[in-house]
């Protein structure tokens, strides 16, 4: 179907073009066609050129609880959630889209305060150009009127056995303003129209590119209807049909308008066990909010609440899901030692006031609170009993064990889902080494998970087992976990008890949940233990303790299987959390740069939310620069044990640039490294780990002499070299970046003369070498070249570098037979090449060796070649 239509595109494209010439040639010979035909020609040429994607129609809702801050939440007007064109008009859906508040969703919802969903309608195509819509500004993207204007470009919304229609032209005067939850000074009616030339939303598209389109967005609270020629308004049950019509191509899209509420049972059977699912049904749109609050018949025990969101249902070829016929609001309960009791569930959504609350009346967590929150939904059932003390495991296995660390502290624990997502952001990382952070306040540890990799017998056999939380219920399966330090000196090592921590230790089954990247299986399944080492307590000899830095550790699980003992284990250990500047000495020395680079090394948790700030202070103590990086993720430089990127042992790293060129030489400057994010309570924000004082110097200065020269090829001696910072002095061939063939210690700082280089690839032949003169870029006194360590420059920007001609001394002697009598041979030496002119005698600097030879056939005659040769090189040289 999809090839039909771009074949018969491709006719009607050539069939216009041949009209388009013949139209434009019939008006030049007539000569009668007037300035506003011509322009109007143009207009409907290139409006014919536009072609629907087929099948790409489709409805979308938006909620209308959207509140992204000092914005205007469902409405695509400014202020929106970031500043300039981009808060405007065209990418409010964007913004929507990513913040889970736009879904392809064949319904639109009225929630239970009586407000609806917004409704978007939205069609994939070309030619937009023919609307003109305006690129920037507050109306970006608005092309309302030119589309009502446009004849070749229609809408109509026509109710399915109904009289009711939507005509855009009739929803753009007299009509009820919006609820705001910010000042505008832009109109909004209750119709729009968008369209989108620059593909701001590629989410939702289904077609060919490029992925232009068409919004038309709909308020349906406000939005007049047509029937019979009176005015009507949506209401729940009504289905509608959408048809765009460009040039004569229609896509038709059908959406229904439902009520937003939710159905519960009476007879729900949740097993006497933790994270038991209480499911209702709902037509809220996808991502609204709700709370289930679980009232238990016993009255000893404590209500339980869940704050859910609406999963969908259908998947319509995108990235969320919508909820025709249905989605379902889920929460989870602990009903462990509750078998046979029975209970009541309620289920709440927001409510609405906007007299009392103000700004925050589409604030959903503030709108569920017990005030504001409207019950939709209830429900009954009685706790079943499913648990087997003495469960067995026929078999299982248990492989790649590895120790994770996060930066404290870690907001997804207790959850495969949750860990997943700390790993895909960056904030996690495989890494055996976990900071104990020591130089602030109060001491705090980053936090760690252990991760093995398991069959998934493991999974029922935890869950079938007694226990009213994660861990009770692994402590009575048939697996175990052993935590022992390693390295314990006096003999009494630290260890830990599952059955001594209420709090700060999770056990995390993971059934394909968590991020695929961790496992070297394809299985993908697996056990978590998180570790909250703040929360936690370990034991030595009987008494409680916390581990120190330097302390190493093995963790071993243990399956106990009808095949025997299944076993595997981890390490890790606890490392002083701390920040280094990198910098020579203890002293800060940054450059007249607009790059000046600040970095730190740092054993925290790769991913930990760092910042960077330099402060400059004049001599009178004035501060005349305090610039920040904001939130920078610590890199890791270790192994890469898993995931996306290297762990932190023994380091990761944090840079920043800043512009020192307006800085005078000699000002005083400081820098911070500080943790920003996700920190103690005890804590403020920014938390400084380390600083570093310092002062602004001039720009690195360079030189070096060097002169041609002679040897054996195996060293090039520099004449002089000097370097302002230290550094290093290399040999190159070809150029002076050319690959490197010798190189020196570091040099420290100041002249170095007679500077002999050895080089690692000796010189065979005369060629020339080039010489290079470096810095110590990342201060470590070796020579890092060319991944650091880059040249010195001139004031021109060059490379500080000299060259010099290399005369290779041929190292080679002839070895002729042996003979019984010694026989004189002819030798020659070769003057120097500043020796003075003596009328061709040659003057031998050294005496030659005695060679003794043979008279073997023909050795005189290879003697008298060897010093004709001899003779004439030495007349060639004085020429």
């Amino acid at each position: 179907m999809k090839e039909r239509s771009n074949a018969i595109g491709a006719v009607f494209f050539a069939t216009v073009m041949i009209l388009s010439v013949m139209a434009g040639t019939v008006a030049v010979a007539g000569a009668q066609t007037g300035t506003d035909d011509v322009e109007q020609s143009t207009v409907d040429s290139e409006a014919a050129l536009a072609t629907l994607d087929n099948g790409s129609a489709k409805a979308l809702t938006i909620s209308w609880f959207r509140d992204p801050g000092e914005a205007n939440g469902p409405y695509p007007v400014p202020p929106n959630e970031y500043d300039g064109n981009e808060s405007e008009g065209i990418e409010m859906f964007t913004n929507a889209e990513g913040d889970r508040e736009l879904i392809v969703d064949n319904s639109t919802a009225r929630n239970p305060n009586g407000k609806w969903d917004m409704l978007a309608l939205h069609v994939e195509t070309d030619g937009l150009e023919a609307l003109n819509p305006p690129a920037e500004g507050g109306d970006k993207g608005l092309v309302t009127q030119a589309f009502i204007e446009n004849e070749s470009w229609d809408l109509t919304v026509e109710q399915v056995d109904g009289e009711k229609s939507l005509d855009i032209a009739a929803n753009q005067e007299d009509y009820a303003e919006p609820e705001l939850s910010q000042p505008t000074e832009a109109d909004i009616p209750p119709v729009m129209v968008f369209a989108d030339t620059e593909e701001v939303e590629g989410d939702i598209t289904r077609g060919d590119e490029p992925d232009t389109g068409l919004y038309v967005w709909v308020d349906p609270n406000r939005a007049t209807l047509s029937a019979d020629g009176e005015n009507a308004s949506f209401e729940t049950g009504e289905e509608y049909e959408a048809t765009f019509d460009v040039e004569g191509q229609t896509e038709t899209v059908s959406f229904e308008m439902v009520d937003g509420g939710a159905t519960m049972n009476d007879s729900y059977a949740p097993a006497n066990s933790f994270n038991q699912e209480i499911t209702a049904n709902t037509t809220l749109m996808t991502g609204s909010r709700a709370k289930m609050v679980l009232v238990p018949d016993n009255e000893t025990r404590e209500n339980q609440t869940a704050t859910i969101e609406t999963e969908g249902n259908l998947n319509l070829d995108e990235d969320d899901k919508g909820t025709i016929p249905y989605g379902f609001l889920t929460g989870k309960f602990d009903f462990s030692g509750m078998a046979d009791e029975s209970f009541d569930v309620h289920l709440y959504a927001p409510g609405y006031t906007n007299e009392t609350l103000s700004s925050d009346f589409r604030d959903q967590d503030v709108l569920l609170e017990d005030e504001y929150r409207i019950e939709i939904a209830n429900g009954s059932g009685t706790v079943r009993d499913v648990l087997q003390p003495d469960y067995t495991i026929e078999n299982a296995t248990i492989r790649d064990s590895k120790t994770m660390t996060i930066a404290y502290t870690n907001p997804d624990h207790d959850t495969p889902e949750g860990i997943g997502t700390q790993i895909g952001d960056g904030h996690a990382s495989g890494d055996s080494t976990i900071a104990y952070n020591t130089n602030v306040n109060e001491s705090y540890y980053d936090e760690m998970w252990l991760h093995y990799e398991t069959s998934t017998e493991i999974f029922e056999a935890i869950d079938l087992s007694p226990g009213r939380d994660s861990v009770e219920k692994f402590q009575n399966s048939p697996l175990s976990l052993n935590v022992t330090q390693t390295n314990a000196e006096d003999g009494t090592p630290l260890s830990l008890d599952l059955s001594e921590n209420s709090s700060g230790v999770y056990v995390v089954p993971d059934n394909s949940s968590s991020d695929p990247r961790i496992y070297n299986s394809s299985e993908q399944t697996g056990l978590f233990f998180s570790f909250k080492l703040n929360e936690m307590t370990f034991y030595e000899d009987g008494e409680p303790t916390q581990p120190d830095v330097g302390d190493e550790f093995e963790a071993t699980l243990t399956i106990d299987t009808e095949q025997g003992e299944k076993t595997e284990t981890t390490t890790f250990r606890i490392v002083e959390g701390k920040a280094v500047a990198v910098t020579p000495g203890d002293e800060l020395r940054l450059q007249q740069s607009e790059e000046a680079q600040v970095q730190f090394n740092s054993t925290l948790a790769r991913g930990t939310a760092m910042s960077v700030r330099l402060v400059a202070t004049a001599d009178n103590g004035t501060v005349i620069m305090d610039e920040s990086t904001g939130e920078l993720g610590l890199s890791g430089l270790g192994p890469q044990i898993c995931c996306d990127g290297p762990s932190t042992a023994p380091w990761g790293t944090i840079s920043a640039n800043f512009d020192t060129s307006d800085l005078p030489v000699g000002t005083d400057v400081t820098a911070y490294a500080s943790v920003v994010a996700d920190l103690p309570d005890a804590y403020e924000t920014p938390l400084v780990v380390q600083q570093i004082d310092g002062e602004i110097r001039a720009q690195p200065t360079g030189s070096v002499s060097v002169s041609d020269q002679s040897g054996s090829g195996e060293t090039v001696t520099v004449d002089s070299v000097e370097l302002s910072d230290g550094g290093f002095v290399s040999v190159h061939t070809g150029s002076p970046q050319g690959p490197t063939i010798g190189e020196t210690d570091y040099l420290e700082a100041g002249s170095h003369e007679g500077l002999e280089v050895e080089l690692s690839e000796p010189v065979e032949e005369d060629t020339t070498l080039y010489v290079l003169v470096h810095q110590d870029t990342n201060f470590n006194e070796e020579f890092d070249f060319p991944a650091e360590d880059g040249a010195y420059q001139t004031d021109a920007g060059e490379p500080v570098s000299g060259s010099l001609a290399y005369t290779a001394e041929s190292t080679a002697t002839a070895t002729p037979t042996a003979t019984p009598s010694p026989t004189p041979t002819a030798t020659a030496t070769a003057t120097p090449t500043d020796a003075p002119d003596d009328g061709g005698t040659a003057t031998p600097t050294d005496e030659p060796p005695e060679t003794t030879a043979g008279d073997g056939p023909g050795f005189g005659l290879a003697a008298a070649l060897v010093a004709l040769l001899a003779a004439a090189l030495l007349g060639r040289r004085r020429d």
